[in-house]
């Protein structure tokens, strides 16, 4: 396999936010409708990383406060918590770019 760098994963960061909208297609079936409006919180935070427009403090406590925000009402835990967390990781590298 080729040598994979940053850049060549960018996608994946749009992708997992899609992830989190992802309006009847759960893996369970369950939809999760009270989890898609962050979807678009992501999708802002993503915007202001790449302008360089926010602090990491404020990275820090967005990241905080929704993960504990989504696993408090969602119907998926284990699969909505692997995605904030890749989430989690992808925006630090996008930051520290």
């Amino acid at each position: 396999m080729a040598n994979l760098k940053f850049e060549d994963l960018q996608p994946h960061v749009e992708m997992l936010i899609d992830a989190l909208e992802n309006k009847g297609a759960s893996s369970s079936g369950t939809p999760d409708i009270l989890v898609y409006p962050y979807a678009e919180k992501y999708r802002d935070m993503l915007k202001q990383i790449r302008e360089k427009s926010i602090s990491k403090y404020y990275l820090d406590r967005f990241l905080a406060e929704t993960y504990d925000e989504i696993l408090e009402v969602t119907v998926q835990k284990h699969r909505v918590e692997n995605l904030l967390l890749a989430l989690r990781v992808y925006f630090y590298k996008e930051f520290m770019k």
